[in-house]
This record gives C-alpha cells, sequence and structure tokens, in this order.
C-alpha cells in the first residue's frame, strides 16, 4: 500500500488479506489435529500395541500438553541421556511443546487485519483490560507454522517408524 491508495482498494486489500489469512488459520487447525491423533496413536501403541484397549482410553481423556508429557516419560524410560534415540525424540518434543503454546496463542487470541500494513494481527486478552498482548503476523509467516505443522507431522512418522517407543 501506498499514498495514493485508495479507500475502496484499501478495503479490498483487506477483505483479500483477510480471506487468505483465514485459509491459513484453518489448515493450522487441520494440521494439529492430524498432529494430535497421530501423537495420540504413538502412545497407545507404545511397546507394540500390548496395552493398546487400556492406553486408548487413557490417551483419549488426556490432552495436548499431557500426551507431550506421557511421550516425555516414555522416550526417558526407554533410552538413557545424551542417546541419539532420546536427543531425535527430545527435540521433537520440545519443538512440539512450543507449537502446541504457538497455537492456544493463535486459538485463543481474536483476529483483525491490518490491511495498510499488510499484516494479521492476533490479540490475546480482552479489549477492557491492561494484559493484552498483540502479535503481528505476515502471510508468510502463517504458511510458516504451516510448514512447521508438516515436518513436525513427518517427524513424528519417521521417529515412529525409526525408534519406536
Amino acid at each position: 500500500m501506498n499514498d495514493a491508495t485508495t479507500a475502496g482498494e484499501l478495503w479490498e486489500w483487506h477483505d483479500t488479506l483477510e480471506a487468505e489469512a483465514a485459509s491459513l488459520l484453518g489448515h493450522m487447525l487441520f494440521g494439529f489435529s492430524r498432529l494430535d491423533v497421530n501423537l495420540g496413536l504413538c502412545l497407545v501403541w507404545v511397546d507394540d500395541g500390548s496395552k493398546l484397549q487400556r492406553l486408548t482410553k487413557t490417551v483419549s481423556d488426556k490432552g495436548f500438553k499431557a500426551r507431550l508429557d506421557d511421550l516425555a516419560d516414555h522416550v526417558a524410560a526407554k533410552w538413557p541421556p545424551g542417546s541419539t534415540k532420546r536427543l531425535a525424540w527430545d527435540a521433537w518434543i520440545a519443538q512440539t511443546d512450543a507449537m502446541r503454546v504457538q497455537r492456544n496463542q493463535l486459538v485463543h487470541g481474536r483476529w483483525g487485519v491490518e490491511a495498510h500494513r499488510s499484516k494479521v494481527v492476533n490479540i490475546v486478552g480482552l479489549p477492557t483490560g491492561d494484559n493484552q498482548v498483540c502479535t503481528e503476523y505476515s502471510l508468510e509467516e502463517l504458511a510458516a507454522v504451516n510448514e512447521e505443522l508438516r515436518a513436525l507431522l513427518t517427524e513424528l512418522g519417521r521417529l515412529r517408524f525409526q525408534w519406536p517407543v
């Protein structure tokens, strides 16, 4: 946008930016749900599925953070600190937990568009409060979150195949 941009052009860009951001955020929800279900499957198949029925109920009742914590416990019990397998799983768990925190912000905040700056804005906290947190994203940054989700899902599949817990 520049100084010669008309109000009509700005509103058109606003609507385009909002639609593209909404699509990216929707893909994020799909991506995170895939990650969630695959994490759950990883946990119910611990020890080659020997406790599949019991673990299915237990894992189903847990949230994402609790599932990550359970996975960390299984990994710690199976491989010693500093081993290649443990380091790989620990790195995945840390990256996935960071993605979980970001997902919470994205889902629990409210969204707006700053069309004149080509930014999508996420605000956490009530407008009447003093503790609002505003985070701006470009469309490229939102797309990068989706790429990271795909990479985490791919890495989980690789780890499950190469070094199952």
